[in-house]
């Protein structure tokens, strides 16, 4: 399984691939959204109409207001919004600590967390907050809460999902234009991206 579409400045060391987001196991269909992934159509909309059972939501998302960046993601109401839409338990899982870079590149930002399970029926099961932690719960597969939609948002990013409204969404937008004409236009950087992606050394 590999990134979609790459999160802002992440464009600039490699390139996202279509492919599949949700998983069948022994337990059920597992849906798979990668971190900036779960703020666009197309992760909401597989996991709809490849019926999955359960959402996993792995984030490594900083919140980069202390720095003049965008806020963290909004955790639980990510989670609460998928169930709602799909009627299957979600779990949004994020990192905690400081993001720190020191000068002439500062980074200044922080790793807020704010982890979450909801189950099918919208309750919430565990909120970490700002801990670290495991977060456990028993959530129900139930095939009668899943939604009967045909479909869950249009267009390209989730309006109601935007991570610092529509200023927010135009600045990653733009962030993600930058970095991907700085990666095709580099062929080294191209070359040694495509060489760790096939399993090669970067040498070879």
């Amino acid at each position: 399984m590999r990134k979609q579409i790459p999160a802002g400045a992440e464009a600039y060391f490699f390139r996202g691939d279509v492919g599949p987001h949700v998983i069948s196991t022994a337990i059920g269909k597992i849906g798979v959204g990668i971190c900036a992934e779960n703020y666009y159509c197309f992760a909401a909309t597989q996991f709809l109409t490849e019926s999955a059972d359960f959402v996993i939501m792995p984030h490594a998302s900083p919140d980069m207001t202390n720095g003049g960046g965008l806020p963290s993601p909004p955790g639980t109401h990510l989670a609460g919004w998928y169930v709602q839409k799909l009627g299957v338990p979600v779990a949004m899982v994020n990192k905690v600590g400081p993001s720190y870079k020191p000068p002439p590149n500062e980074i200044r930002g922080a790793f807020p967390g704010r982890s979450a399970i909801v189950d099918s029926d919208g309750t919430v099961l565990q909120s970490m907050d700002d801990k670290e932690g495991v977060g456990v719960a028993t959530i129900s597969l139930d095939p009668a809460r899943k939604a009967s939609a045909s479909s869950v948002c249009t267009g390209v990013g989730i309006a109601e999902l935007a991570v610092g409204g529509a200023q927010g969404a135009a600045s990653v937008a733009a962030e993600y234009d930058r970095a991907r004409k700085v990666y095709e236009s580099n062929p080294f950087r191209k070359a040694r991206a495509l060489a760790i992606s096939e399993g090669r050394s970067p040498k070879e």
